[in-house]
This record gives structure tokens, C-alpha cells and sequence, in this order.
């Protein structure tokens, strides 16, 4: 009888990975990983990511050193590959745009698109999305195995022939966080991001204030972080200029159970954004049945779809009027229950073809090539 194959140990860098879209991505694609036993995951991540996570038992948890921002990054660097041998780690699978490159092997998953940057304006974002596209680049061009969240970021980093061996490994939803028992609020337009200047708030404000005049009974609510405070008060002073101050509330981030019973209680969800690299909160409001409205980009495409049965609703952005163009979308939803009905049913039968197991699969089978796991 053959012997069985050691399992291969590889670890899990997460260390920069504390809220947002890396952390649900992680929650969500860490029970399936865990389960394939060809693999010992090591992770590695905060002391407060830990605390938000569920980690399965079989999973070997290390806790990142608490360090400033540059400081984490050279320690990330210069520091981490000598502790991944001591762990016995084969390989480094870093959940972030780049990882240790003096690891013996390193992998990456791209999460971030550089083209958000013609949005942020001064000399220091300017050298911190060049150095993101260098270390990206460098790290992609030397990965033995690398994934993406999508497959439109990859041109962003990659030459054509590398981009070949890109693996798409794109997030996925919790069938279990959908909200079932939630009443709709035929008035409520709901919006999820933290306030960047890529999200496009400006712009939603104007379309939400051309939607009240002719649908006065209209409320808007922006879920996110006021990651950068001068966006959030942009939007509260254009929200006064419009005089629709009283029917906008921000909600400065909340549990994601939260999210997804707000997500199921709205009558629409819109996306303003100008670039993302996976846009999941459209994802997670197609699988809850939310009618969806976004502006018509290719990181919308792939998540929304591309024919004729696409689970949203499209706004060119290059209209003459780009805010009435939305206000109109959103008004066609707001005042049409056959076509919010067809919305829904479209938008969840686009969000059924994501899985995590699907996700975890392409991301183990690509490990398993590299190493020569069976």
C-alpha cells in the first residue's frame, strides 16, 4: 500500500489585511482551503483580524508584530521570509497586491487596481501608487504561481506573457448572511464603500438630487468608513447645496450582518465608482435580490455580467448628463415594480455562478501545480 503524501505546508499572509473587502474575502475563503488536506495553512495576520475571524482548528494561527506602517512593511520584507522557513512553510501565499520578495517562493492575490489613483490628488498618493505598481510588478513577475480577484486588473501589472499564468480567483458571497426576513423600503437607495475620492460621491449626490424631484419620497443611505474625511464632507456640503441634506444619512461603517439586512431592506443599490478591482457589495446586493445601478466600466461587467440577462442596470458614463442619465436608472426602479422584480431575479441568478468553493478550488489547484501536490 503506498505511503500517504506529507501535506504541504503553506502560509497565508494576511498581515495587512484588517477590514474591507480583503477581510470578507478571507473569511470567506479560508473554511474551503482549509478543508483541502493536501494543504497545513499557516496564517499569518493581526491580533484584531484574528478576533474578527472564524478560523477553522486545523489552520496554524501567528500573530503579526504590531508595528508602525513603514516599519510592518520592511519587516513584511526583510523579516518574514526567515520566520516562514522556521515555520516550515513551502511557500508564501501573500492576500494582498505584494509580499516578501526574498521569500523562496511568493505568491500574490491582487486586490487593488492602480487606476483608482487618477482620483487622489497630492504628491504623496502620487508615490504611494507608484510604489504599489512597482512592488505589485516586481512581486507578480517573479510569483511562481499568482491570482487575481479579476481578470481587468491583471494588464494592470503583468506583461502579456504573464498575464497568461494569471489563475482569477474572484470573491464570492455567504449564502448564509443573506437577510430572508427583511421588510423592502420601496423609498431606500443604498450605496456601500468607505469614502474614497474613486468612489464617486459627488456624483451619486447630484443623481440623488435629480431623482428627489421626481420622487420626493426618495432616501439615500451611504454605508462606509470616513476613511478620508475631506470626501465625506464634500458629500455633506453638495447634499446641502442640493437641499437634500435631510434625506441622506451616512452610516460610518457597521457589523457585516448589518450591511447585508440594509442590503436586503433597499428598493436599489447604486455604485458611482470609478475603479475597483472586485466590486462586491454589487455582488452582494444581486444575491439579495437588491435591484442594482452602476455605471457601465468593465470592473462592473465582470461582476454584473456582460448580455443581455446581466444582473444590473447600466449607466454610460460618458453621458451628457451622467447624474440624470443614473437618476433616471434609479427612478425606472424606484416607480416600476415589474422591472425591479426582473432585476432581482436576474441579479441573483448571476451572483449564484460565485462560490467560495469555486474560489478556493482555482487557488488550490494552482498551488498544487507549482508544488507538485496531488
Amino acid at each position: 500500500m503506498p505511503r500517504s503524501r506529507k501535506p504541504v505546508a503553506v502560509l497565508l499572509n494576511s498581515m495587512h489585511t484588517n477590514g474591507g473587502g480583503g477581510l470578507v474575502y478571507l473569511q470567506g475563503v479560508l473554511p474551503y482551503l482549509a478543508a483541502d488536506t493536501r494543504f497545513v495553512w499557516h496564517l499569518l495576520a493581526p491580533h484584531s483580524t484574528f478576533e474578527k475571524l472564524d478560523v477553522p482548528a486545523s489552520v496554524v494561527r501567528h500573530v503579526a508584530p504590531d508595528l508602525r506602517f513603514g516599519v510592518s512593511h520592511l519587516w513584511e520584507q526583510f523579516v518574514l521570509p526567515f520566520k516562514a522557513r522556521g515555520w516550515g512553510c513551502t511557500l508564501v501565499l501573500s492576500n494582498a497586491n505584494y509580499g516578501p520578495l526574498l521569500a523562496p517562493r511568493a505568491g500574490v492575490i491582487l486586490h487593488t487596481t492602480p487606476r483608482a489613483a487618477a482620483a487622489w490628488k497630492g504628491t504623496f498618493w502620487a508615490w504611494y501608487w507608484r510604489v504599489l505598481r512597482v512592488l505589485t510588478s516586481a512581486c507578480v513577475a517573479r510569483a511562481p504561481v499568482y491570482f487575481s480577484v479579476a481578470n481587468h486588473i491583471v494588464a494592470d501589472y503583468a506583461s502579456p506573457r504573464k498575464a497568461k499564468r494569471v489563475l482569477i480567483a474572484p470573491p464570492a458571497f455567504n449564502s448564509a448572511a443573506i437577510a430572508t426576513d427583511a421588510t423592502r423600503d420601496p423609498n431606500l437607495v443604498l450605496a456601500v464603500g468607505d469614502f474614497y475620492p474613486q468612489k464617486n460621491y459627488a456624483l451619486l449626490i447630484k443623481a440623488f438630487a435629480k431623482l428627489r424631484e421626481a420622487h420626493a419620497t426618495a432616501r439615500l443611505a451611504i454605508i462606509g468608513r470616513p476613511v478620508q474625511t475631506d470626501v465625506r464632507d464634500e458629500v455633506l456640503t453638495l447634499a446641502r447645496e442640493h437641499n437634500v441634506l435631510e434625506a441622506l444619512t451616512l452610516i460610518p461603517g457597521v457589523p457585516h450582518a448589518h450591511l447585508m439586512k440594509m442590503m436586503a431592506q433597499a428598493a436599489v443599490y447604486v455604485s458611482t465608482s470609478s475603479a475597483e478591482a472586485f466590486n462586491m457589495p454589487v455582488l452582494e446586493a444581486m444575491a439579495s435580490g437588491t435591484p442594482v445601478v452602476v455605471l457601465d466600466t468593465p470592473f462592473q461587467r465582470e461582476v454584473a455580467g456582460e448580455d443581455a440577462a446581466a444582473g444590473a442596470i447600466f449607466v454610460e458614463p460618458s453621458s451628457g448628463d451622467t447624474a440624470a442619465a443614473l437618476a433616471i436608472a434609479l427612478l425606472g426602479v424606484l416607480a416600476n415594480p415589474p422591472i425591479a422584480a426582473t432585476m432581482a431575479k436576474r441579479g441573483r441568478a448571476r451572483a449564484a455562478l460565485f462560490g467560495w468553493e469555486k474560489t478556493a478550488a482555482t487557488i488550490t489547484g494552482g498551488l498544487a501545480k507549482v508544488l507538485k501536490v496531488r
